[in-house]
């Protein structure tokens, strides 16, 4: 009878630690915060963020599962030299949650539905990072005669589900390639409550790691983040969907990326791998073997452009916006003044 009684309790406990959370998520979610603002695209409220004057406009694609609050810092030193937009994609930040299929072209179509709301035309310079680089990839096959350049960190794969097909079952487990098993983890801990209360634990992990030079006020913004539901139903179903076959043949079918100038930033393999033992316990041979697949999968970006160049981020693991920003900048900048040397009278 005790133990009934104190299980009773422990599920009334998780209820309401439940509703808790759901109240003061919505409470955070429908007061969404400047700088930015919200339009109505489709029918769903997206949150961007517009910065800066001048052409070409940089666009941001954060990676899986990030709210466009993690480039602002980054945006802010673009937009000294030209206009710059970020934005949360749906499902993600201050953006409304869609039940349409998370599809790298179903997410390229909404980008340029935000940039025809808010009378963005071109020319663009796209910046994706990890996941965020599938999706520019695909918008600049599909729009080509507005994209003027490409700056890709890390980016993601059409062909990443060859990690599953090749690594060791344990190796792959291990290594954190596979995001599902992270993002099914919180999102037990978030429906539940609990993750909340984690806070101390969880701010220690990347990314927050490597939110040094983050503003108080905007890690406060990537937390809540986290402890909104819909983050984690979007990130799940975008990560599956890149996972399937298929990927390449649904790129190739957009059609091409223009010959416009492109950078691949790319982490210190040192670091990675120093990284994926810390954090997987695995050995050294095992986490070299991941980061030679990986590099393998990236060096194929090369390949979408003749004007194309290759840059090893040294000292930076994945984050490479957080942990070399100075770089990126450069590297966003230069493409740039490339472009208007290209287009000067």
């Amino acid at each position: 009878m005790i133990v009934l009684q104190i299980a009773l309790v422990l599920v009334a406990l998780l209820l309401l630690l439940r509703a808790l959370n759901l109240i003061l998520a919505l409470r955070w979610y429908n007061s969404p915060r400047p700088p930015g603002a919200v339009v109505s695209v489709q029918g769903k409220r997206f949150y961007y963020r517009l910065a800066g004057t001048g052409d070409p406009t940089v666009i941001i694609e954060p990676a899986l599962a990030t709210p466009s609050v993690e480039w602002w810092s980054i945006q802010e030193e673009l937009s000294k030299t030209t206009r710059v937009l970020t934005y949360d994609r749906a499902g993600y930040g201050w953006s409304d949650f869609t039940p349409r299929a998370r599809t790298s072209g179903t997410i390229a179509l909404e980008l340029s539905a935000l940039l025809a709301s808010l009378g963005i035309e071109g020319p663009l310079i796209l910046v994706g990072h990890s996941q965020g680089g599938l999706y520019v990839n695909h918008f600049a096959r599909l729009f080509p005669e507005k994209v003027a350049g490409a700056v890709f960190l890390d980016p993601l794969s059409p062909r990443d589900n060859r990690f599953k097909k090749e690594l060791a079952p344990l190796i792959y487990k291990n290594s954190g390639v596979d995001k599902s098993r992270g993002l099914k983890m919180y999102n037990v801990l978030c429906m539940t409550g609990i993750l909340r209360l984690l806070k101390p634990l969880i701010i220690k992990a990347p990314p927050f790691r490597y939110y040094n030079n983050v503003p108080s006020e905007r890690i406060k913004i990537l937390w809540q983040n986290l402890l909104f539901p819909k983050l984690y139903k979007t990130a799940l179903s975008e990560y599956r969907i890149a996972q399937k076959d298929g990927q390449v043949e649904l790129l190739t079918a957009a059609g091409q990326l223009p010959p416009v100038p492109v950078r691949i930033l790319y982490h210190s393999p040192k670091v990675m791998v120093d990284e994926i033992m810390e954090y997987g316990g695995i050995k050294r041979d095992e986490a070299e073997k991941v980061e030679a697949l990986w590099q393998e999968l990236v060096r194929e970006y090369l390949t979408l452009s003749p004007k194309s160049e290759w840059i090893t981020a040294e000292g930076s693991g994945h984050f490479i916006h957080l942990q070399s920003p100075d770089l990126v900048v450069r590297t966003v900048l230069d493409v740039i003044g490339e472009l208007r040397q290209m287009t000067a009278p």
